[in-house]
């Protein structure tokens, strides 16, 4: 009987050492941006309700990332370039202390869409105590009275192209038009009808040609923009 007191004080002395001392609060779960703006940013405040100092680091994760969207973060001393998903230096808040060095930064590239980052703050000497959150980045068209003023189409991104390429397009009210693909002898390789008054259009590039091709946003058969779209895999 001894013997099975002491272990269960044992497991339980070991439960508390691994305990959940990180948790966070003041979360932007939602940030919205339009397509003029280049970036928008989320902030949160990471806490350690332990009784002893964590070396913490962070982890991005790409839960549901919108195509050609890109995003990258703050921790600690160092904001990171797009692609780094986990933090190459430790943030250490000292206990009941709040860190508030996390920043996460969203580029949705001028295309309307959403997408969800998860993030993960852990213990660098035990990964286990670790807390989770995730964020969703909004963008949005512009307001409907200027989405009415002209017939447009916005750059594509990326140009060139490997396997994709996207555009938005804004179109007068009660407008009908199409996104025209035309190789260099001039052949209509691909048409898009769009009649909403704006969107946005991902072009999937994956069958083309490497070579030189003119995008057309087209309304009662006259080019009212185009653009040149370079396809090189």
């Amino acid at each position: 009987m001894k013997k099975l007191f002491t272990a269960v004080l044992i497991c339980a002395g070991s439960l508390f050492a691994n305990g959940q001392n990180l948790i966070y609060n003041n979360l932007t779960s939602d940030v919205v941006g339009s397509i003029e703006d280049s970036v928008i940013q989320a902030t949160v405040l990471v806490v350690n309700s332990g009784s002893n100092p964590i070396d913490a680091s962070l982890k991005a994760y790409n839960t549901n990332l919108y195509p050609l969207a890109e995003h990258s973060f703050c921790w600690g001393i160092l904001c990171n370039g797009v692609g780094t998903m986990v933090s190459p230096v430790t943030s250490t808040i000292n206990p009941g202390a709040s860190d508030n060095t996390f920043r996460g930064d969203y580029f949705g590239h001028g295309y309307v869409g959403s997408s969800t980052i998860s993030y993960t703050v852990f213990d660098n000497n035990n990964p286990t105590d670790s807390v989770q959150f995730a964020v969703n980045y909004h963008i949005t068209p512009v307001g409907i009275s200027q989405l009415e003023q002209n017939n447009t189409m916005s750059k594509l991104y990326p140009n060139p192209a490997k396997g994709l390429t996207a555009l938005n397009y804004q179109l007068k009210k009660g407008t009908k038009a199409e996104i025209k693909i035309v190789n260099m002898l001039g052949k209509t390789i691909n048409s898009i009808p769009v009649s909403s008054s704006n969107g946005n259009i991902v072009l999937s590039t994956a069958d083309y040609p490497n070579g030189v091709y003119m995008v057309a946003l087209t309304v009662g058969g006259k080019n009212i923009a185009v653009q040149k779209l370079v396809v090189n895999r």
